[in-house]
């Protein structure tokens, strides 16, 4: 599989897709809602150009997708003093994903968006003049020019890993962790190491990167699943549905492999 093409959400608006089944992911932007305001502002102090970009990192499809955008306009719209309101600052807003990813839904929803946000600002407060670009490549390379970007959001994607850990697969023979799609009780504490690994390689770089994208002053929101416990063979909120999944996935193959 080839991450960076083959990796996406399940698309279209029907049963199965990820716009009509994303709730999760709407509770954790709710939640962190207070943090991003407050970086937004802090950034807005900090701003010594007419043009602020900001950039949501492994974006989704559906209404979550533009929640970041909104939020943003929302509290620059909202703080804006008479000087702001005479000299207003520009927002420009990229939306990035994998290749991929539902961009035709994303462009689509735009014009009802902007219709929406429009209504819904109040007459004595402008909203400042936004722009909106779609941004197709893996968060794990470079993606814009050196200190060009004053904010970074990125909800519910970090887990994800860049790549399959390397040496999962024992000189391509025998598979190491079979059974299991991820850490499960059954997982052999190597395989467990391989993956730590893979995640200390694949946020070193994701730091890395966005520090020479970031402006001085830049604030970056991530919000990512985590452990509660050390154990990371804890049977938690991480381990339980891949391991169900994974028995799911293996009903499946032997109903195939069934003459």
């Amino acid at each position: 599989m080839n991450m960076e093409s083959d990796f996406h959400m399940a698309k279209g608006e029907g049963e199965t897709s990820y716009i009509n089944n994303s709730r999760i992911q709407q509770k954790a932007l709710l939640e962190t809602e207070v943090v991003l305001e407050k970086a937004v502002r802090e950034v807005r102090m900090d701003l010594h150009q007419p043009v602020m970009t900001a950039v949501d990192l492994g974006c989704s499809s559906g209404k979550n997708t533009l929640f970041f955008v909104s939020k943003v306009i929302k509290v620059l719209g909202h703080d804006s003093d008479e000087k702001s309101r005479c000299n207003p600052v520009e927002l420009q807003f990229f939306l990035n994903g994998l290749p991929g990813n539902n961009f035709n839904h994303v462009f689509r929803s735009l014009e009802r968006f902007k219709e929406s946000i429009t209504a819904r600002h109040k007459e004595n407060t402008p909203l400042p003049p936004f722009y909106i670009a779609g941004l197709p490549g893996s968060y794990y390379t470079r993606l814009f020019p050196r200190q060009s970007c004053h904010l970074f959001h990125s909800s519910f994607c970090l887990h994800w890993r860049s790549r399959v850990p390397a040496g999962l697969e024992e000189g391509g023979r025998e598979y190491l962790n079979e059974g299991n799609i991820y850490i499960a009780k059954t997982t052999p504490a190597g395989v467990a190491e391989l993956y730590q690994r893979q995640f200390q390689n694949d946020m070193l770089l994701f730091l890395k990167l966005r520090y020479e994208e970031l402006v001085l002053g830049g604030q970056m929101v991530l919000t990512f699943l985590g452990r509660k416990y050390e154990d990371i063979y804890n049977n938690g909120y991480l381990n339980h549905p891949w391991g169900l999944l994974a028995r799911s996935l293996q009903s499946l193959v032997e109903d195939v492999r069934k003459p």
